[in-house]
């Protein structure tokens, strides 16, 4: 994975998650989120009541997209889209649980609540754009 955009998703904390609801409509949320380097995944702690959750329940995965970058201070952003999922693997969701709650230490409050799952979205499609250049510099990774 490029360096640039690893450092990006780190010292970042807020994203956008697009999903899509049962009836095929977009749903969109702010979200925090942690992340895995090798490969890059990016993890949420979510309600499984929640709009986003609907279809992941009654399916195994679902087409979304995550962006990263809002500051117009930095002019940067990171847009992917990919699949997501239910992390079901009780290894892989304490491993999880771990990179999350130490990016997000307020979201640990909620790990005891029956309706807490986490996500993992996996991106196929990855542009990051430093608008700060003219033209912009783009990276763009296919088919991951």
């Amino acid at each position: 994975m490029d360096k640039k955009i690893l450092d990006f998703i780190k010292k970042s904390r807020v994203s956008v998650l697009a999903t899509v609801l049962v009836d095929g409509s977009p749903h969109v949320a702010a979200m925090h989120y942690s992340h895995g380097d090798n490969p890059l995944e990016i993890y949420f702690s979510v309600d499984k009541t929640s709009l986003k959750c609907q279809l992941l329940l009654k399916k195994k995965k679902c087409q979304a997209s995550v962006v990263i970058g809002f500051s117009e201070q930095d002019w940067l952003t990171l847009q992917m889209d990919g699949l997501i999922s239910i992390v079901g693997d009780r290894e892989e969701l304490k491993t999880i649980k771990t990179i999350h709650y130490k990016k997000n230490p307020n979201s640990q409050e909620f790990e005891n609540d029956p309706n807490t799952i986490f996500l993992i979205f996996k991106p196929k499609w990855i542009r990051y754009t430093d608008f700060n250049f003219e033209p912009p510099r783009i990276i763009l990774l296919e088919n991951l």
